[in-house]
C-alpha cells in the first residue's frame, strides 16, 4: 500500500487524473454535505445560538495562537517526495506547531481576561488537535500530491458517518459544547489517521541543512501569507465577538449572540465554493501543479477550463442561495436563526468573490509565485484592519458584513492582476456571462417577492426553478461551444485505458 495503485501522475493524462479525482471529492464531499446539512439542521434545532458563538470565538483565538505553524505542503507537491524533503517539511511543522502551546500557555497565565469566559478549555483543545494534523501532514500531503482522492474520500464517506452519530447523540444528551466540538474536530481527526495509515510513511533522521535552508525560506513566504491570511478571513469575526458595543440595528442583539448569527452566515457563505464547487476546489492546486510541470500552454488551457467551470458553478449556486435565503434560515435552521440571513446577502460578494480568489491563489502557488499571492492578501488585510473597527463599532456583524464583501472585491481584482502578469491570459471574460445571470435573476426575483408563494418550501422550489431556468438559458444560448468542450473533456477523463 506505499505505492499508488495507478501509474504516477506524469504518466497519465491529466483529463483522466483530472476527471477521476474531481469525481471522487465530488462524491466524498456531497455525501458528507448530505449528512452534514442534516446534522446543521438538527444540532441548530437543539443547541442555542450562543454555543455556536463561543467556539467560534475560541477558533479564532486558537488560530491566532497557532500563527507561529508553518504549513509546508508546497514543498511536497514540488518535489519528487526524496526522503530528505518530506523528513525536513516533517521536523519544522512539528517543531513551529509546538509554538502556538508555548504563547496560549503564557496568555492564559499572565492575561486571562483576553479571551471571554469559557473559552480557554476550547482554545487549548483546538491546539491539541492542530497538533496532531501536523503530526499527520505528511501522509496527507503526498496523498494529495498523487492525486489519491479515491483514498481521501473513502475517509470522508467515513468521518461523515461517525461525525453525523457523535455529535447528534452528545447534543440529545444535553452536552451542547462538547457536540459542536466534536463536530468541528472529528474530519481532521478521522482523515489525517486515516491517511498515515494509507501511506505508510514514517519520519527519519534524514535531513540537510540545504533542503532545512530552502524550506525556511519557503516556509516564510507562506507563513508571512497565512499571517495575512488570518488577518483578512478572521480578524472580522474576532471584532464581533470581541468588541462588544449594543448594536443599533435592531434585528440582531449585542454580544455573543450576533457572533454566532455571524459565523453562521459566514460559514454558509463558504457553502458555493466548499459544496457546489468542492470537487473542483479541492484538486486546483494538484492540477495546476501537475499542468506546470507539463508546460505552460497545458497550464493555460487547464486554468481557462477550470476557471469557466467555476464561474458557472459558483455564480449559480450563489445567486439561489441569495433568492432563497429566507425560507432556506426558517424551514432548516428554524426562525430564531432568522437574523443570519440579511447578514449572508450583505457578505454577498464575499460569497461569489471567495471561491474565485482562491482560484487565483493556488494558480500563484502551482507557479510559485508565493510573493505575489502575498502582494495581494497584503492589500486585503490592510483594507480589513482600516475599515471593519469602525465598522463594527458604528454597525456591528452587518458592518463587518459589508467590509468583508469589499474585501473580497479588492482582492479578486489584484489577484487577477497578478494572475494575467504571470500567465499571460485573463479571467474576466469567463465571469461576464454567468455575472450578468446572476443580476438579472436576483434583481428580477426581489422585484417578484411580493407574488411569490406564501409556503415556504414552494417559494424556494420556485426561485431555485427560475435561477436554473435562466441560467441554463444563458448558457446555451452565450456559451454553448464552452459546455461542449467541457463535456467532451470530461468524456475523454471517464475513458478507460
Amino acid at each position: 500500500m506505499t505505492a499508488p495503485a495507478f501509474p504516477p501522475p506524469s504518466q497519465q493524462p491529466l483529463a483522466r487524473l483530472a476527471t477521476r479525482s474531481a469525481l471522487w471529492t465530488g462524491f466524498s464531499q456531497y455525501f458528507f454535505f448530505g449528512l452534514g446539512f442534516i446534522k446543521t439542521i438538527i444540532l441548530s434545532r437543539l443547541v442555542e445560538p450562543e454555543y455556536f458563538g463561543l467556539l467560534a470565538v475560541a477558533t479564532v483565538w486558537s488560530s491566532y495562537f497557532a500563527f507561529g505553524r508553518l504549513e509546508l505542503r508546497l514543498a511536497v507537491f514540488n518535489s519528487a517526495e526524496e526522503p530528505d524533503v518530506l523528513n525536513t517539511q516533517f521536523l519544522l511543522e512539528n517543531l513551529s506547531s509546538l509554538l502556538g502551546f508555548i504563547v496560549a500557555g503564557a496568555v492564559a497565565v499572565l492575561w486571562p481576561a483576553i479571551a471571554p469566559p469559557g473559552t480557554w478549555p476550547l482554545i487549548f483543545v483546538l491546539l491539541i488537535v492542530g497538533l496532531f494534523e501536523t503530526i499527520t501532514s505528511t501522509p496527507r500531503y503526498v496523498a494529495e500530491k498523487r492525486l489519491r482522492q479515491d483514498v481521501l474520500g473513502r475517509l470522508t464517506v467515513f468521518t461523515s458517518l461517525v461525525g453525523f452519530v457523535v455529535p447528534i447523540g452528545l447534543a440529545l444528551g444535553g452536552a451542547f459544547l462538547p457536540a459542536l466540538m466534536m463536530d468541528a474536530l472529528l474530519p481532521s481527526l478521522i482523515v489525517g489517521a486515516g491517511a498515515a495509515l494509507f501511506i505508510r510513511w514514517r519520519p527519519t533522521l534524514l535531513w540537510d541543512r540545504t533542503q532545512i535552508r530552502e524550506q525556511l525560506r519557503l516556509g516564510w513566504t507562506l507563513w508571512s501569507s497565512g499571517l495575512l491570511g488570518k488577518i483578512t478571513f478572521q480578524f472580522d469575526d474576532w471584532l464581533v465577538g470581541n468588541f462588544q458595543r449594543p448594536n443599533p440595528l435592531p434585528w440582531l442583539a449585542a454580544g455573543i449572540v450576533p457572533e454566532g448569527y455571524y459565523s453562521r452566515a459566514y460559514n454558509v457563505g463558504k457553502m458555493p465554493m466548499d459544496v457546489a464547487a468542492g470537487m473542483i476546489g479541492s484538486i486546483a492546486l494538484s492540477l495546476y501543479a501537475e499542468g506546470a510541470a507539463r508546460g505552460r500552454e497545458i497550464l493555460r488551457a487547464v486554468y481557462q477550463q477550470v476557471t469557466w467551470a467555476l464561474a458557472w458553478i459558483i455564480l449559480f449556486s450563489s445567486a439561489v442561495a441569495f433568492v432563497t435565503a429566507d425560507e432556506v434560515v426558517t424551514l432548516l435552521l428554524g426562525p430564531r436563526w432568522l437574523p443570519m440571513a440579511p447578514l449572508f446577502r450583505l457578505m454577498f460578494l464575499f460569497v461569489v468573490g471567495r471561491p474565485f480568489f482562491q482560484n487565483n491563489a493556488q494558480l500563484l502557488l502551482a507557479l510559485r509565485a508565493e510573493r505575489d499571492l502575498r502582494w495581494t492578501m497584503a492589500v486585503q488585510a490592510i483594507f480589513i484592519v482600516l475599515a471593519c473597527p469602525p465598522a463594527v463599532y458604528f454597525y456591528g456583524a452587518a458592518g463587518a458584513s459589508v467590509v468583508v464583501s469589499v474585501m473580497s472585491v479588492i482582492g479578486l481584482v489584484a489577484a487577477e492582476w497578478r494572475v494575467s502578469k504571470q500567465l499571460g491570459v485573463s479571467a474576466w471574460r469567463v465571469y461576464v456571462v454567468p455575472a450578468l445571470a446572476g443580476a438579472a435573476v436576483i434583481g428580477t426575483l426581489s422585484l417578484l417577492t411580493p407574488a411569490m408563494p406564501q409556503n415556504l418550501w414552494l417559494a424556494a422550489i420556485v426561485k431555485s426553478l427560475l435561477c436554473a431556468a435562466v441560467f441554463g438559458a444563458a448558457l446555451l444560448i452565450f456559451e454553448r461551444k464552452s459546455a461542449q468542450t467541457a463535456w467532451r473533456t470530461l468524456r475523454q477523463g471517464l475513458k478507460r485505458e
